[in-house]
């Protein structure tokens, strides 16, 4: 009896040190933080974004004051838990037959990711809407969705867009975590209106995110951490990390892809890239540069970025 009562003991307290663990990382990972460590306050760039990382964080610093500046309207939408979800929008040509419907990356912002691309954005003349994404800026939100809950407020805002510019083509341009939730909205009922996804280094899903983190990063066995983590997270806000799963979306989806990633990402390998693109069943194109870590293509690669997004635009815009 003396030793069942002290392995039960020694499970119990092993448990509560997983299940503690777990919880911290969750609320690391997931829970809002407003604080986030950026390029303008000095923060450390994460080694995540290596090799390009503190080169990225220095050649969008110039942008990002005269981007805020800009003369934003504020739209607002209900997503389908109650939150109230926010985006900035500019207003294109009179005639603009495009909406591009931006969505960036985690703990970041639009200006973080897409600032250093207004100037080529503007001179096409195309409508832009800068999303604030669940639990980041001026969006509601309590836990981060990690595309497993942001594709569903895709589909609204690609409503809004409808509404505001009946006729008009829609494109969602994603960084990173938006990257996936556009991805994976494309296994939802989309509106006839959204032609085509633009994925910048968007991930599969979130358990082999984490699972990549909790072994990389922070040296501990993904299993059984990561369905311990899984565990919580389903009960804290609500999704599993596999809920959204963009290979499997690119499966179902009929939505044209452009899919961009530097062949040396951390955080969306070359191999995981690959997957969701050939995964894609609808007409597809793809930019792998050469030497760029996450998020960097557009610095190292300006001209073919810009060349591969005109031309996909061009090819899949409602006219045609």
């Amino acid at each position: 009896m003396k030793i069942f009562f002290i392995v039960l003991c020694v499970l119990c307290l092993v448990s509560a040190i997983i299940w503690l663990i777990g919880y911290s990382f969750v609320r690391i990972l997931i829970k809002r933080q407003d604080n986030c460590p950026s390029p303008e306050t000095g923060g450390k760039c994460s080694s995540l974004l290596a090799p390009t990382g503190p080169a990225l964080w220095e050649h969008n610093i110039p942008y990002f004051a005269p981007f805020r500046a800009l003369p934003f309207e504020e739209l607002e939408i209900r997503s389908h838990d109650g939150l109230t979800l926010r985006a900035d929008l500019l207003r294109g040509d009179a005639d603009a037959g495009v909406t591009v419907i931006f969505c960036h990356g985690y703990k970041s912002e639009p200006a973080w990711d897409f600032a250093a691309m207004y100037d080529f954005y503007k001179a096409q003349g195309h409508n832009l809407m800068y999303l604030h994404m669940r639990a980041h800026g001026k969006s509601e939100g309590k836990y981060i969705g990690f595309g497993a809950l942001d594709r569903y407020d895709l589909v609204l805002w690609a409503e809004k867009a409808a509404e505001l510019f009946p006729g008009s083509s829609v494109f969602f341009h994603g960084m990173s975590m938006g990257a996936a939730a556009a991805l994976q909205s494309a296994e939802l009922p989309l509106p006839e209106n959204v032609r085509g996804i633009i994925a910048d280094c968007g991930f599969s899903c979130t358990d082999e995110v984490f699972r990549n983190l909790v072994g990389k990063v922070y040296h501990i066995p993904a299993t059984p951490f990561v369905n311990i983590f899984e565990l919580i997270n389903l009960v804290t806000a609500g999704y599993g990390f596999r809920d959204g799963d963009s290979v499997r979306s690119m499966q179902r989806g009929k939505t044209p892809l452009l899919y961009i990633c530097g062949d040396s990402d951390i955080y969306v390998p070359v191999d995981m890239a690959m997957r969701i693109f050939d995964a894609c069943t609808a007409e597809k194109e793809l930019l792998l540069v050469p030497g760029a870590g996450h998020a960097a293509a557009y610095m190292l690669e300006t001209g073919k970025y810009q060349n591969a997004v005109t031309e996909f635009i061009k090819n899949h815009r409602r006219e045609n």
